[in-house]
């Protein structure tokens, strides 16, 4: 097994499936093939200003799950998830963000993703 090739074409595959979406000049979406718990795919949100990036759900995410906002249990456990996953966690809005370099910024779309599909499970 060439295990070079292997991560070459895993790479290339996962380029092909990975969308960007602009929304305006300083805004765009990130899409993938992944699938939360429900069959949905996750996203996130990145907006640039002053050099910096702040990746973000918007608030989907508890929203999503928590529409009322009438489970307490759900939004203090998803906060925990949150802040553990290295995420900042706006508990007025419901909003989860981190802001980032751009060299900090794939790892961060990444670990947004992971973490929209990990609460899925709880929700």
């Amino acid at each position: 097994m060439d295990l070079k090739q292997l991560k070459q074409d895993y790479l290339d595959w996962e380029a092909k499936h990975t969308v960007f979406y602009p929304w305006s000049e300083t805004v765009f979406e990130v899409e993938n093939d992944l699938v939360d718990a429900y069959g949905r795919k996750p996203f996130v949100l990145v907006e640039e200003g002053g050099g910096r990036y702040t990746v973000t759900d918007d608030g989907y995410l508890l929203f999503k799950y928590n529409p009322l906002e009438d489970n307490d249990d759900l939004n203090e456990y998803a906060a925990g998830m949150v802040i553990d996953a290295g995420f900042d966690f706006d508990q007025e809005h419901g909003v989860i963000s981190r802001e980032v370099s751009q060299a900090a910024l794939p790892a961060a779309i990444n670990g947004l993703m992971q973490l929209e599909i990990m609460m899925s499970y709880i929700a």
